[in-house]
């Protein structure tokens, strides 16, 4: 099971709405929604525009997420690096958020400049995570491929 299949199962399943709700506003059969985002089914697959109404209804843009990080793994000259090293990347940056946010509300207000840096930080944490997210996937398929 890849992730794209898994985020297409998760966003259907675990959504406050239920599988049912979300067929029904898609004007799709119930069962047809399970098949569809059962990844285990090879025979029937969920659409792009479905899988863009899904994300629409739940809320929930994991299935996109998904496919960005598909395409970033199979971008050509893309070298992950190893998973320690992006986790403790994203501790690092994780840290820093912190700091900047501490520092930040020291003097009990926030500048303009103060919450800027806290952005930038921030930024800079979501991406060691979506770094690390390449790295634990690309971990996975090396591993698949043998």
């Amino acid at each position: 099971m890849d992730h794209i299949d898994q985020a297409i199962y998760d966003t259907v399943h675990g959504s406050t709405k239920t599988a049912k709700q979300i067929s029904s506003l898609m004007a799709m059969s119930h069962q047809v929604l399970i098949n569809k985002a059962n990844p285990q089914n090879e025979t029937h697959k969920i659409t792009l525009r479905e899988a863009v109404t899904i994300q629409l209804i739940t809320g929930n843009q994991s299935i996109y997420r998904a496919m960005g990080t598909e395409l970033a793994l199979n971008e050509e000259g893309f070298q992950p690096i190893g998973i320690m090293e992006s986790a403790l990347k994203a501790g690092k940056e994780h840290g820093d958020v912190i700091s900047s946010i501490y520092e930040a509300l020291k003097d009990g207000k926030m500048t303009m400049r103060e919450q800027e840096k806290c952005q930038r930080e921030i930024t800079e944490a979501i991406d060691a995570l979506m770094q690390l997210r390449e790295s634990v996937l690309a971990y996975s398929m090396k591993q698949i491929k043998g």
